[in-house]
């Protein structure tokens, strides 16, 4: 029997120091299967965006937009994250990375194209003007668009930050918004490329009256056939075009103030290289929208109700290679009835 006692408290032991090195060695991102969860929301948000490439080449928009929404978390990475805050240092800081053009992800959570139902689609109200080899194009348009959302959470200065209190973190908020060529209900109030059109009349006014005394039926077919033509031209056929990101000249924005800082030849991995390269990038981002971490933490960990917050910032940088500039102003919301385990 003491025997067998014995080795029941050595198993036991085994068992917590086993267990106490798993805590230890808990991995962020790589939890066990069957703690990823979707949540459906909306996103609502009026943007105005202008990019100027300073070679003639140009584009300015303004969109109203109301889509649904995907965010993928893991629960069992939010419980961690309260409870070890420690452990997430080097996975939540998210800082964007040149080669890739975009943010890191991977981190809490984040709301990507792929997390939602086949058919996505986004409400656009939109009036947008680009230039290219000296010809203006606008287009004025108002409809649905097949959309694709990515929104980034991360936390700038997180091993600092959240030693100060869970409570004052605020997620930084990254996002690319597009759309596809597939539209529907769409309406266009105008669009130059119509006007320009060369193509003759295949008939006139006076015509298609003279036909229509003779013969309604046929006019009604050729009037179909007509405006089948004019929403053919153009590479948008419907009129409505959306492209919104943020960074797109951060990378060469970068190599130039690392040549003004002899920084260029020095290893990757170079201390005073990193720690420019971080002051250059949360200074470059400082006026994207914030978030308050913990509410949305808190209110994933148990939905109840909905989640509402403000999305409110910009962008803006200019430089030789060009310029941008971007606002955000307008409401993220998440259903907290409508929450499902992602398989």
């Amino acid at each position: 029997m003491k025997l067998i006692y014995g080795c029941i408290l050595i198993l036991s032991f085994s068992m917590i120091n086993w267990l106490a090195e798993a805590q230890s060695n808990y991995e962020p991102i790589h939890s066990p299967s069957g703690h990823d969860y979707i949540i459906k929301g909306e996103l609502e948000l009026k943007l105005t965006n202008s990019i100027d490439f300073k070679n003639g080449t140009k584009e300015e928009g303004i969109y109203t937009i109301k889509s649904p929404v995907f965010l993928a978390f893991n629960l069992n990475d939010l419980k961690f994250f309260k409870a070890l805050p420690n452990e997430f240092v080097g996975y939540v800081e998210d800082q964007y990375i040149p080669s890739s053009g975009w943010f890191v992800t991977g981190s809490l959570m984040d709301i990507g194209s792929n997390y939602g139902e086949t058919e996505n689609w986004m409400w656009v109200d939109e009036h947008v003007k680009w230039w290219e080899d000296g010809t203006l194009t606008e287009i004025k348009a108002r409809g649905e668009i097949d959309s694709e959302i990515k929104v980034v959470f991360s936390i700038p200065d997180y091993p600092e930050k959240y030693k100060a209190g869970l409570d004052k973190l605020q997620f930084r908020i990254a996002m690319k918004i597009s759309g596809s060529d597939t539209q529907r209900n769409v309406t266009v109030e105008y669009d130059s490329r119509k006007q320009q059109k060369s193509h003759p009349a295949v008939m006139d006014e006076a015509s298609l009256k003279e036909l229509e005394k003779a013969d309604p039926s046929a006019v009604t077919g050729i009037k179909e056939g007509l405006k089948l033509m004019q929403e053919s031209s153009g590479s948008h056929p419907s009129g409505l075009y959306v492209n919104v990101g943020c960074g797109l000249f951060y990378g060469a924005d970068l190599t130039v103030a690392e040549m003004a800082n002899n920084l260029v030849e020095v290893d990757a991995l170079n201390k005073e290289k990193l720690a420019f390269e971080h002051q250059f990038e949360q200074k470059y981002f400082k006026d994207l929208p914030r978030i308050n971490v913990m509410k949305l933490v808190n209110f994933l960990l148990k939905p109840s109700g909905n989640y509402e917050t403000p999305i409110v910032g910009s962008i803006s940088s200019d430089s030789e290679y060009g310029s941008e500039k971007t606002t955000y102003n307008g409401t993220l919301k998440f259903f907290g009835n409508q929450v499902k385990k992602d398989n």
